[in-house]
């Protein structure tokens, strides 16, 4: 397990290192913007397990030190017993950081847009990025998930997702986006731009991570 830590702790402190200089933002190539979200999606997942090991490892020995047991770590006067007020504390402070998307339901939403406006833009990858997009919206069809978006065009966000409401596990985000969808009209191609307000309802699964259970949309024109 140690050793797993400190593997994924080197991994992003790689993923660092490589993102760090200097860098001209209007000179990115698509390529590059899209590698840039990339590394920013699995740095995050990467902290999160990464914390997720740090919390679990603490827990066993702080149950060590309920149940009796001996441990090398800790000192059998007060000055162990200050020790493992600072391990629980620093368990919360760890807990904090792992629900960090446990409380930003709103960041649920965005994660699930960037893969779906990469199956939309990145050729020969449809399947994969709707795999992943369907990850945060487990509740629907995969299938159907696909079939809704195999004739668009273009996907953009005009109003990012803010939550309107937020109570225990239960979430309610919106947002507006403008979808371009080619369909076939009088044997010809056409497309029909539509923008929508969408209105997603989110529930914490066991993880502690908000994923989408429904949603509601209204096309505004």
């Amino acid at each position: 397990m140690g050793k797993y830590i400190i593997t994924l702790a080197a991994l992003i402190f790689f993923s660092a290192f490589i993102g760090c200089g200097s860098k001209d933002d209007e000179s990115k190539t698509n390529f590059q913007v899209l590698a840039d979200k990339e590394k920013e999606l699995n740095d995050r997942e990467a902290r999160i397990r990464l914390k997720e090991i740090e919390l679990e490892e603490r827990e066993k020995k702080l149950g060590m030190v309920d149940n009796g047991q001996d441990t090398s770590w800790s000192l059998k006067d007060t000055t162990g017993v200050s020790e493992e007020k600072t391990e629980k504390k620093d368990m919360k402070e760890i807990q904090k950081e792992i629900t960090k998307k446990f409380e930003n339901p709103s960041t649920t939403v965005k994660d699930y847009y960037e893969y779906i406006q990469r199956a939309i833009n990145e050729t020969g990858n449809f399947d994969s990025n709707m795999k992943k997009a369907h990850n945060y919206f487990p509740g629907r069809s995969s299938e159907k998930m696909k079939a809704s978006y195999k004739n668009t065009k273009s996907f953009t966000v005009i109003e990012e997702p803010k939550v309107v409401s937020q109570k225990n596990d239960k979430a309610v985000v919106s947002s507006k986006i403008k979808q371009t969808e080619v369909v076939k009209k009088d044997g010809k191609d056409q497309e029909v731009t539509r923008v929508m307000t969408v209105t997603y309802n989110l529930t914490a699964n066991d993880k502690g991570e908000w994923v989408i259970s429904g949603n509601n949309v209204k096309i505004e024109k």
